[in-house]
């Protein structure tokens, strides 16, 4: 006898700038922005997201950030020095882990801004409390994300 699969969809959230749902197939929280976020939105938004991570333990989580246009090192400062540290504190056995889904436009603006490169090499260091990646394909980020 075949027992039935349950399947338990995916736990969704929007706001006119974000979809947030966590994949539970995956134990992962999917964070996919909309257009470009005001820091008050950005931080909003990570405190949801991470508000999902303890609510399901989930320390896997996929950014897709390809509509943000604005690039802002304030931004990227704030996630990678301050919100990701706190995060990997909060969720068990500190494995956070993060890919950013980006646009090759994105990346050739974060290549260019010399502050923008310290920023993300911090955020990238083996000293963190947590593994941040950026990819330009959704496949690879997924890839990295589940080869945990």
């Amino acid at each position: 006898m075949l027992t039935p699969l349950l399947i338990t969809p995916p736990v969704t959230t929007y706001v006119e700038y974000l979809n947030l749902s966590y994949r539970p197939d995956l134990r992962m929280v999917v964070l996919r922005w909309l257009r470009d976020a005001s820091l008050p939105e950005l931080q909003a938004a990570h405190q949801a997201a991470l508000e999902l991570a303890l609510r399901h333990s989930a320390v896997f989580w996929f950014i897709d950030v390809r509509r943000r246009q604005v690039v802002n090192n304030t931004h990227t400062r704030w996630v990678a020095d301050e919100f990701l540290p706190y995060a990997a504190a909060l969720l068990p056995s500190n494995k956070l882990r993060i890919a950013y889904f980006t646009s090759p436009g994105r990346q050739h603006i974060t290549n260019s801004d010399p502050e923008m490169q310290l920023t993300i090499m911090r955020a990238q260091s083996p000293s963190q409390p947590y593994r941040l990646r950026s990819f330009l394909d959704e496949a690879s980020a997924m890839a990295w994300l589940l080869d945990a």
